[in-house]
């Protein structure tokens, strides 16, 4: 890539394509994860998020691969190291075998190096003897270079990619009872509270309805719901969605959050959980949260007794869904309990 205008615009031109879906499967794949990167780097960034949604809803506008090909240029120039993993990643992959490093590297007992570094038929650097610098240099390169044909071969194999934070996975739950243990059972509860509703699971054309159900059927594997109420009346409802992606994932969580901030709640604050996340108040009595862990989306609802609802049984509720959520991923039994609720 020539510079930071270049590489957004092929970086906005891959998120467009994974909207419009149509990649092909490998490319699919890389497209995904570029949607990922650009998306988790701008979080940070004021209207980042959005501007990355705005293109996957309309990605033939040519205003919305404006905003967010301006917001990438800023921070690709700011960001340097991110910037160059960004363009490994949407450099194609070699047709054939992976390029072969040889060369021979010597090294003195002074430190000093010399040798030539050679990647497939091109000569990467030529190491003068006496330049121990350049020893540095060719570790970082050798290192960077493991990483980019790890993560393109990822991609292209459709494992589990990209690790989520703290190493954790980032896998699909095509298994609706895995979808459904999610769910917290009454061992995971608070001291005293029961079961409202028994735990549920539908998957495929059942979870799906409405004018945009072939959207949601290519997006959404499973739904999972239980809900509970505790010894003074306040209840609990959680709702888990499992999808074919990250990326998609991604999708129904903004999907999600957009429809619930378009009635104008109140934003509460919360720490964050998972990939994503955000807390509201829907009324005096209601609270919703809202997390987004790798291919999981967990909703979680809480009411009070006459309009009053604990913010801090909230946030408590929702720690444990996302620990369940990434549990499940990492290929574990979900066992996170909720345990630090106080009894009014």
């Amino acid at each position: 890539m020539a510079d930071g205008v270049d590489l957004a615009a092929a970086a906005v031109d891959a998120v467009a394509l994974a909207a419009g879906g149509a990649a092909t499967a490998a490319g699919g794949a890389v497209a995904d994860a570029i949607v990922g990167l650009v998306r988790g780097r701008l979080g940070s960034v004021s209207g980042g998020e959005e501007a990355v949604s705005a293109v996957e809803q309309t990605p033939e506008d040519p205003d919305a691969r404006s905003r967010l090909r301006e917001k990438l240029s800023v921070v690709l120039s700011e960001d340097p190291a991110f910037a160059a993993y960004l363009a490994s990643v949407l450099a194609p992959p070699k047709p054939t075998e992976p390029p072969t490093i040889v060369g021979s590297i010597n090294v003195d007992r002074s430190g000093r190096a010399r040798g030539t570094f050679v990647l497939g038929d091109h000569v990467v650097t030529k190491i003068r003897k006496g330049d121990p610098g350049a020893l540095v240099a060719v570790v970082a390169v050798v290192v960077v270079l493991a990483l980019v044909v790890y993560g393109l071969a990822q991609l292209a194999t459709g494992s589990d990619w990209p690790l989520s934070h703290a190493g954790h996975r980032v896998t699909v739950l095509k298994d609706p009872a895995m979808v459904k243990a999610v769910l917290p059972d009454l061992q995971s509860m608070p001291t005293g509270w029961r079961s409202k509703s028994e735990a549920s699971v539908e998957s495929g054309a059942d979870v799906c309805r409405g004018p945009q159900r072939k959207r949601c059927e290519e997006m959404i594997l499973s739904l999972a719901q239980a809900s509970f109420r505790s010894p003074y009346d306040q209840s609990a409802l959680f709702e888990v969605v499992a999808c074919a992606s990250a990326a998609d994932a991604q999708r129904a969580y903004d999907d999600i959050t957009q429809q619930e901030k378009s009635s104008i709640p109140r934003l509460l604050a919360m720490p964050a959980f998972g990939d994503q996340s955000l807390a509201l108040e829907v009324s005096e009595g209601k609270g919703e949260a809202f997390v987004r862990v790798g291919t999981i989306v967990v909703t979680v609802t809480e009411e009070g007794h006459n309009d009053n609802y604990e913010v801090a049984t909230l946030e408590e509720l929702t720690r444990m869904a996302a620990e369940r959520a990434q549990e499940a991923q990492d290929g574990r039994t979900p066992a996170a309990r909720a345990d630090n609720v106080r009894p009014w």
